[in-house]
């Protein structure tokens, strides 16, 4: 039974691979599940042979990940905010060809749910140029938000990052000039990013609550799993 389990699974990951690599690109996440697919395919056809420790590597080696995020989808899912921040970071998802998709969509969706509680707030769009983009992700998404509701003069553009780091940091100085005092914020962003953005932002001196936006069901496999070793990369090299 296990032995067949350890084939269906390794096909289904081989599959996923397959998914990210036609309709979104060859990369890190491509290579992560199709090495896990292969390997828990060619695993099953030798399942019989090999040594208990063996077994025992395997099962912790995908437990690991499996765990981290599905803590990474609880922890995002549980709000903090209590809707009286003077600040709240929008963070960017990346545009294809200047428009905006469903990852980055639902995170301005919650933005505007946001502001129906908390219309006072000032809310700093953060994303800068990516290849291809003839407006910088901060322009779009402001304009996704003053369609939605929110009023220019409310709206501050932080269009230089290339990464979560950078989206704090270039903010903060931006935020400086605005409230000198310091401020209360709120990070909204997709749940699979909330606990590594607040690590982050903490690494700023930032103390922000969070509201994190849905997933798109199609998009959880390779965001959890992208954001599983962007973990790892920033503990390692940005603590």
């Amino acid at each position: 039974m296990i032995k067949k389990l350890t084939l269906i699974l390794g096909v289904i990951l081989l599959l996923l691979s397959l998914d990210i690599l036609f309709f979104h690109n060859f990369g890190i996440v491509f290579l992560a599940y199709f090495l896990a697919g292969a390997l828990l395919i060619v695993y099953s056809r030798f399942f019989d042979k090999v040594a208990k420790f063996v077994h025992v590597a395997i099962g912790v080696s995908y437990a690991i990940p499996i765990a981290m995020m599905a803590f990474l989808a609880i922890y995002g899912s549980s709000h903090t905010t209590d809707f009286t921040e003077d600040v709240v970071f929008v963070l960017g998802a990346g545009l294809r060809n200047d428009d905006i998709l469903p990852t980055l969509e639902a995170r301005l969706d919650q933005a505007l749910l946001y502001f129906e509680r908390n219309p006072n707030a000032v809310f700093i769009v953060c994303g800068g140029y990516g290849e291809g983009q003839s407006i910088s992700e901060a322009r779009a998404m402001a304009d996704f938000l003053i369609a939605g509701g929110i009023p220019e003069e409310q709206l501050l553009l932080e269009d230089l990052s290339t990464n979560t780091y950078e989206n704090f940091a270039f903010a903060v100085e931006i935020l400086a000039d605005y409230f000198p005092d310091g401020f209360e914020s709120v990070v909204i962003t997709n749940h699979f990013h909330i606990y590594r953005s607040g690590f982050l932002a903490q690494n700023l001196g930032l103390e922000p609550t969070h509201f994190g936006a849905p997933t798109p069901f199609n998009t959880w496999h390779r965001n959890y799993m992208r954001e599983f070793m962007a973990l790892f990369n920033t503990w390692l090299f940005q603590s």
